[in-house]
């Protein structure tokens, strides 16, 4: 038997899975708190349980797939190394945030089909690097059209490791995309995650040695893919959305459906996508994280913020309410702070304010002072606080940043205590949420059995809606939030919402629900909309089987471009060349883009690789919104997958 081991740091859990490579059997389970400070704490408490729980010995796992959330949070909260920019042939517009700390331009560069604008100025390279050297963590090359021709880039790239041992990121070698904008941020971001990156995987190496787990380790990326901890220590920005991503193979593997719609329930979240014969969908544009729009290759997620962790409350209409906001179950909170049900029932109230974790480092001097008062005083409501800390103006902006910071955590009612009190998911404390749950029906002039089955109805609907925004959103863009459109969303995920309509809606593949609350929220869509609903075993472990069960990866994109006659073939890493017939070019374009991804998977490792390749016309607009007859250019793109080697570290 093969065995391999999937983790995955999510929001709230740190999964661990044991799996049989061979028949993708999932062979022992565990799930422990997420540890944000020192992710390998959580990661090694999950892998002693599922060993524990399987009678595994660490030595039998083979191979680990890591599914992490460190990329995208660092870059949700600015973190991560000093970048230093050199851009060729271009300057940024005054209205560019490009991420990096300090940044010199020089001349050359290319056009969009490879030749160059001017020649490099490399005496300006050179005291741009002298410059750069003592200020940054990290270099960044971004030439103009470097995708196009890569020679000034890659020339660039050897003058500074003439002069400096530093990191070097050049912009062609991480997306084949056009945009100077985009990729020069998917380069500054991917420089700013080394350092981050590195620490944490030589942690994680230290922390599976220990625990005497010798298989080998491979991350995975936001694509679907795996990469080995070489390729991840280079090019960490690739890891931006694993953890979605990682439910989609999980989806596909647990179910044994090649082409669905994959639903992953959280705590904090719920992540839609969709599979296609086996290959997730990918983001057309690049994936875009905390205001930064990238080239990084993605899954195309739909993320809403709904999950088991989802503040419920009414609207001003009476109606029913879930999310954004995340909130501490009180199931969950009344293990963390005894006095909880007794306050809650005093104030008649649900939404308190209470100690989380007690690094203070970071804290001004008005935060601690607030921090401080809640550890003294216990749980406070927002109303309160402004009476008792009335020296502190801002104290809802002041809370909020000790929330970013986990110094402060906030209860509420969420769909997670309602499944305590119907007895669907009971390890918390049944007391808290059913006083919860009292006083909410309460405030609403209701019945709370009767409450507690409206509220999972909707949660349900909530899935359903979102699920059909996902449709929608894929062949049209953004919806807009009109009132009556959301009625009639919830109408299609089959609650009644017009008197003499009923509205129904069929989608042309399965939904595959993923995630711990999955059968509560997904599996009664399968009796409200015209779709099948597969709630697969092991759904509340379904990322960490995804980390492990996912294949090697590699792609890339050629252009193939008319001119004078001549056809020429741009890749981003060669120099143009040049074909007299469409038929030469395009072989060319094939042969060097299967060759090359071919290479790069045999060379990560992998055995049994298979290459998918794509010719995909691209045509302009006419202005009016008719598209050209003529064709402008022609994508080439190559995707290898294959399995990884089974060797040991």
């Amino acid at each position: 038997m093969h065995i391999g081991l999937g983790i995955d740091t999510g929001g709230t859990f740190t999964d661990a899975a044991l799996v049989d490579l061979d028949t993708r059997q999932v062979l022992a389970k565990a799930k422990a708190p997420t540890t944000y400070q020192d992710l390998t704490q959580g990661m090694m408490q999950a892998i002693e349980e599922a060993l524990a729980n399987g009678a595994i010995g660490a030595d039998q796992v083979e191979l680990v797939g890591l599914s992490t959330t460190l990329a995208t949070n660092s870059i949700l909260q600015g973190k991560g190394g000093k970048a230093g920019l050199i851009g060729i042939g271009w300057e940024p517009q005054p209205d560019w945030r490009l991420g990096c700390s300090e940044s010199r331009f020089v001349r050359g560069g290319y056009d969009s089909v490879g030749r160059a604008l001017e020649p490099l100025d490399e005496e300006a390279v050179s005291k741009a690097i002298d410059d750069l050297a003592g200020k940054v963590d990290a270099f960044v090359v971004s030439g103009m059209f470097s995708v196009c021709n890569p020679t000034q880039e890659e020339t660039v790239r050897g003058m500074i490791r003439e002069r400096t041992e530093l990191p070097i990121v050049v912009g062609h070698t991480l997306t084949s995309e056009l945009g100077i904008k985009e990729r020069t941020v998917t380069a500054v971001l991917n420089a700013r995650l080394i350092p981050i990156i590195k620490e944490f995987l030589a942690s994680v190496e230290r922390a599976l040695s220990a625990k005497g787990v010798k298989g080998r380790i491979l991350v995975f990326k936001g694509d679907g893919g795996l990469m080995t901890m070489e390729s991840a220590r280079e090019r960490p920005v690739e890891t931006v959305l694993s953890g979605p991503a990682a439910s989609l193979i999980g989806g596909k593997v647990l179910s044994k459906v090649e082409t669905c719609v994959v639903v992953d329930v959280g705590g904090t979240s719920t992540d839609i996508a969709y599979l296609d014969e086996g290959f997730p969908r990918l983001s057309v544009e690049g994936a875009t994280v905390g205001g930064w729009k990238t080239r990084v290759k993605a899954a195309s997620m739909w993320t809403c913020g709904l999950g088991g962790d989802s503040l419920v409350q009414p609207d001003d209409r009476g109606d029913i309410v879930i999310g954004p906001q995340r909130v501490i179950p009180l199931a969950i909170a009344s293990g963390m702070r005894s006095d909880l049900k007794q306050v809650m029932i005093e104030r008649t109230e649900t939404l308190f304010y209470v100690a989380g974790k007690a690094d203070l480092a970071s804290l001004n001097e008005t935060e601690r002072k607030v921090y401080e008062h809640i550890v003294r005083v216990g749980p406070r409501t927002f109303f309160e606080l402004m009476d008792d800390v009335p020296e502190v103006v801002l104290i809802r902006d002041n809370l909020e940043s000790l929330l970013a910071r986990g110094n402060v955590l906030r209860t509420g009612l969420t769909p997670t205590d309602v499944m305590h009190v119907l007895g669907s998911y009971t390890p918390g404390d049944v007391e808290a949420a059913g006083i919860g749950l009292r006083l909410l029906a309460e405030k609403m002039d209701r019945e709370p059995q009767a409450l507690a089955r409206a509220i999972m109805t909707r949660a349900v609907t909530r899935v359903g809606e979102e699920v059909l925004k996902k449709v929608v959103a894929d062949e049209a863009g953004d919806l807009p939030g009109d009132r009556p459109l959301v009625q009639l969303l919830h109408a299609s995920a089959g609650e009644r919402m017009f008197r003499g309509m009923e509205v129904k809606v069929k989608l042309d593949r399965p939904v595959v629900g993923i995630g711990a609350p999955a059968n509560d929220f997904i599996g009664p869509l399968r009796d409200r909309m015209d779709v099948q609903v597969i709630i697969p075993d092991h759904h509340d472990v379904g990322n960490a089987v995804g980390a492990v069960c996912s294949e090697i990866s590699e792609s890339v994109t050629l252009q193939v471009y008319p001119r004078e006659e001549k056809f020429i073939v741009l890749s981003p890493y060669s120099s143009p060349t040049e074909f007299h017939h469409i038929e030469e070019a395009l072989a060319s374009a094939k042969c060097f883009a299967e060759s090359y991804v071919r290479q790069k998977v045999e060379a990560s490792g992998a055995d049994d690789v298979r290459v998918r390749l794509e010719v995909i016309d691209r045509r302009f607009s006419d202005g009016y919104g008719k598209e050209m007859k003529f064709i402008n250019w022609i994508d080439i793109r190559a995707t290898a997958l294959g399995k990884p080697r089974l060797d040991k570290r």
